[in-house]
């Protein structure tokens, strides 16, 4: 999805890791969805020995433990544009690679021939994922995994609230008109798979539960308040329904669907 406005780069301003609370935000991103991509990737088959790569990798966690996974013959490259999380952790077995996906050149990206490549919640926020997808596809070696994970707004038709549902729809609104994303892209899950030729291809949803006191809640808490003024201005909910969607998504009692993480995945050909 494209806009006639000028949008900016996710994380070069809004959930940068520079932003107070973006450490801590991140971090949850991991707390929320990890087991669920541990169980997808899991379900394609034993790791070990072989050459895995996490695109949009963030602090690390994916990484760590596919570098678990793939044991001392195996290799576990990590890719972001911003490593520092990623130096920061300096997990065991994980070796970092600074890099955009989306606009470096093939020199200065990892040499392709993986046998796993993941990216969890970075075609969404990436303007020409459409072009990114068949990239990585690329990458892969003879028979390889390409395993990607994104949003898509389940809250917005499963919450019983008013406010939490105008909220939703605002942020995934304020995401177009700011960053350029779209959490509308994994709807389309799978055919951009087997569209880039793709075999086996195949899907999954996890909806994780937002819950007081949860890591959900607090990740969505942070969320929707980094982005407050922004949504706001998309004149899809006021001040003080927001304060009232953020104050209900926190309540003790409170039992809500969260976002749902579709995941897609296919192999390349033998």
């Amino acid at each position: 999805m494209t806009t006639d406005v000028e949008t900016e780069e996710y994380g070069s301003r809004l959930y940068g890791f520079d932003q107070p609370l973006e450490r801590e935000r991140i971090g949850l991103i991991g707390d929320v969805f990890d087991a669920f991509t541990r169980r997808r990737i899991t379900d394609l088959g034993p790791l070990a020995g072989r050459r895995c790569l996490d695109v949009g990798a963030g602090p690390g966690t994916v990484a760590a433990w596919l570098a678990g996974q793939v044991g001392p013959d195996g290799e576990t490259t990590a890719l972001d544009r911003d490593t520092s999380l990623l130096r920061e952790a300096a997990h065991p077995g994980v070796r970092i690679w600074q890099a955009d996906v989306h606009t470096a050149t093939d020199a200065e990206l990892p040499p392709p021939g993986f046998d796993l490549i993941h990216a969890r919640l970075t075609l969404c926020h990436l303007p020409r994922r459409e072009e990114v997808l068949p990239r990585l596809v690329s990458w892969l070696a003879p028979g390889g995994h390409l395993i990607v994970s994104d949003v898509i707004n389940t809250m917005a038709a499963a919450s019983p609230h008013p406010a939490v549902r105008a909220l939703t729809r605002a942020y995934d609104q304020a995401l177009v008109t700011t960053l350029d994303s779209d959490l509308n892209y994994a709807r389309t899950y799978p055919t951009p798979l087997t569209d880039a030729g793709l075999n086996d291809v195949d899907m999954a949803a996890d909806t994780p539960l937002v819950r007081a006191d949860s890591h959900t809640a607090r990740f969505w808490e942070l969320t929707f308040s980094a982005m407050r003024t922004e949504i706001l201005a998309t004149g899809l909910i006021g001040a003080t329904d927001f304060t009232a969607a953020i104050n209900h998504l926190t309540a003790p009692g409170t039992h809500e669907l969260g976002y749902t993480l579709v995941t897609a995945w296919g192999r390349s050909a033998l």
